[in-house]
Formats: C-alpha cells, sequence, structure tokens
C-alpha cells in the first residue's frame, strides 16, 4: 500500500494548491478550499511527517537562467561499471535528472546546456569519457510541451 493512499481530498486540495504556488499562505489556501487554517497547518506537518511532501523548493525558468538547450541522452553501460557510471555521472552538475531503465539502453539522463556547442562539448568532454559509458544516443529537445510534477 503507497503512501498516496492515505490521501484524502484535503490532502489533495492543499497539495494542488501548493503545486500551483508553494509560497501561499495558509490563510489563502484557507480561503480558496474552505479548509480552517489550522487544519492545514496539521495536515502540511502530518504529510512532511509522513514523506508526502518532501521538500519545498523553487522551480527555476531554465531560458531565463540561460539555459535555452535541453537534451535526452540514452546512455548503454558496461554491465560491470553501471553502478560506477551512475555516481560519476550523478556529480555532472549540467545532469538534472538520472533514471535507471529497462530495454535496450540502461540510464535515461536529462542534461543542460548553455548553448549546442556546450552540449557537445559537455557529452565529448564529459559524459564519454565516464568510466562504464559505452554508446549514446542523444535527443535535443525543441520543445516542452508538458512538464510537471507526478500527478496527486
Amino acid at each position: 500500500m503507497g503512501i498516496s493512499s492515505d490521501l484524502d481530498e484535503v490532502d489533495s486540495a492543499i497539495l494542488q494548491l501548493l503545486k500551483q504556488n508553494s509560497r501561499m499562505s495558509f490563510q489563502e489556501m484557507s480561503r480558496q478550499t474552505g479548509i480552517s487554517d489550522a487544519t492545514i497547518q496539521f495536515r502540511l506537518k502530518r504529510m512532511r511527517a509522513r514523506g508526502v511532501i518532501d521538500k519545498f523548493t523553487v522551480m527555476v525558468n531554465p531560458a531565463a537562467a540561460g539555459y535555452s538547450v535541453a537534451a535526452i541522452i540514452l546512455v548503454k553501460t558496461d554491465a560491470d561499471k553501471h553502478d560506477e557510471a551512475k555516481v560519476a555521472l550523478s556529480k555532472l552538475s549540467q545532469i538534472s535528472e538520472i533514471y535507471s531503465v529497462l530495454g535496450e539502453f540502461d540510464l535515461f539522463l536529462k542534461v543542460w546546456a548553455k548553448s549546442l556547442e556546450e552540449l557537445g562539448a559537455m557529452i565529448n568532454d564529459d559524459i564519454k569519457s565516464v568510466v562504464g559509458v559505452e554508446d549514446l544516443l542523444e535527443i535535443v529537445i525543441v520543445e516542452r510541451v508538458k512538464e510537471e510534477t507526478p500527478p496527486i
């Protein structure tokens, strides 16, 4: 039984509002939902304690921060050096997401760069040089159609 099975309509309403604006005041959440401030505070504290809310953070606009190029890179790794490759890749700051996947490739990376030239240099100088990386498939993202946190 997962964590989400413990969420009721009140928890879901609070989480939906926080997804839209994590800085929303308890008073504003109360006004929009009809749920008292005290209940909202209690529910948030409980969801944090249970691990439903991992952290409160900022969502940066990549283009405004100078990162106008995003790419998905699929990586084949040497089976004996897979874990070593994951650790090394996770240290590269331009890689925002790394997933182990099933299929023809072993890892799925989301990478950010300020230009195509920077992306090319990162692939050739940083990613391909990681011990355990055997092959890559690079896919440059031309449009972000939808990018959200997981559903509530």
